[in-house]
């Protein structure tokens, strides 16, 4: 099977994460997308705990055949790096991994934990972001996946922002999501300007 490896907090997941993971499944022709809810992140300091962004992404993927989860992050002790992620995937199954990444994660990667390694483990599919170039400098560039996923404008620091200023999120997540979102009073608190935008990638 080819499989597309999704990762990111989903601090919440939106409308944006869905949209951008049916097309990449059409347009390379997956069979599933992987969706890996981030555990201790190195870059990221400030985000819900695992549990509830967890829940969220169950909820927005459901209905999906297409579309799975995996708890492997919250199954690592101490900081979560891709590559190891990856790595742990291929000793579970033997399918063609296909990591999906935004283009502001390009500019990053080579600061990344063994870039080299991952680009060896995995092919990469690289999705547009909005004021994010693809950076035709990278010594990576030649071995990138270039998606033509819609750039979905939103982000979860927007979804939250919006919740904290008392301003509907229909639309930018599930229903389900929001359901969720509302009983548990989520994101009522102003989390840490440090907490990364997690964009659609």
């Amino acid at each position: 099977m080819k499989i597309g490896v999704f990762g990111g907090l989903f601090d919440p997941p939106h409308i944006g994460h869905l949209i951008i993971a049916q097309h990449v499944i059409e347009e390379f022709g997956l069979q599933q997308i992987l969706f890996i809810p981030s555990g201790n992140p190195p870059h990221k300091t400030k985000y819900s705990p695992y549990d509830h962004r967890y829940e969220m992404t169950a909820l927005a993927i459901a209905g999906n055949e297409c579309f799975a989860l995996t708890d492997i992050e919250r199954r690592t002790s101490g900081t979560t790096y891709t590559i190891e992620t990856v790595r742990a995937l291929s000793k579970e199954s033997p399918d063609e991994m296909y990591l999906m990444i935004g283009s502001d994660q390009l500019f990053e990667i080579e600061n990344w934990k063994d870039p080299g390694l991952l680009f060896r483990e995995c092919r990469v599919v690289v999705m547009k972001r909005p004021h994010h170039e693809v950076q035709k400098d990278s010594k990576f560039l030649d071995r990138i996946m270039i998606s033509t996923a819609p750039m979905i404008d939103i982000s979860s620091t927007m979804v939250r922002s919006r919740i904290e200023k008392g301003l509907s999120v229909r639309y930018f997540v599930t229903k389900e999501v929001r359901e969720y979102i509302e009983r548990n009073n989520l994101y009522k608190a102003k989390l840490s300007s440090n907490d990364d935008p997690d964009r659609a990638g």
